[in-house]
């Protein structure tokens, strides 16, 4: 069951819910717009061969910007931080879409979900597929999470729990 923004807000009033800062107008018909944090990630190289499953940790793939302004070349991506640091409750999952508005211009993001029970910003790639170099700022909402009841309470296991800022992919080292 998809959560209408009563439900949402009822939500964050309880406390169950938490999206910090909170702004109103975080709350939309049907999920939440969360804007876009002050630092990025993108590759700090070109041309390397990167194999995950060797990896324990990316961090050295990327370069960390702290910036007003996201900086997406042509045919690239960024890593995008949000500005909010959201508490997702045990039965509450959000589905991450980029507003419709920024995808006219060539953007989109692969289909990704925040897991019930998380918390910290929330890390999400950004493909520029246009030929354009497209240039973000700081505050801007970007993100749409669409959120649903679970049928049941998930305990939340992931490594990228509690995360702070931007978070470069961690290596799959022993899963692959």
């Amino acid at each position: 069951m998809i959560l209408a923004n009563d439900e949402l807000k009822r939500l964050i009033s309880e406390g169950r819910l938490s999206v910090k800062p909170y702004l109103p107008e975080v709350v939309r018909e049907n999920g939440l717009d969360l804007r876009i944090g002050g630092e990025y990630a993108i590759y700090a190289y070109e041309g390397v061969v990167v194999k995950p499953c060797e990896l324990e940790d990316a961090k050295p793939y990327f370069r960390v910007v702290k910036s007003e302004e996201v900086v997406i070349p042509p045919r690239n991506f960024v890593l995008l931080t949000t500005e909010e640091y959201v508490k997702f409750p045990r039965d509450v999952m959000g589905f991450a879409n980029l507003r419709s508005t920024l995808a006219r211009y060539g953007l989109v993001i692969p289909p990704t979900i925040v897991d019930a029970g998380f918390e910290g910003n929330i890390t999400i790639e950004v493909v520029n597929q246009s030929p354009n170099t497209i240039v973000l700022k700081r505050g801007m909402r970007f993100l749409h999470l669409v959120l649903a009841k679970t049928a049941g309470v998930a305990e939340y296991r992931g490594v990228y729990q509690g995360q702070r800022g931007v978070t470069p992919p961690k290596g799959l080292r022993g899963e692959c």
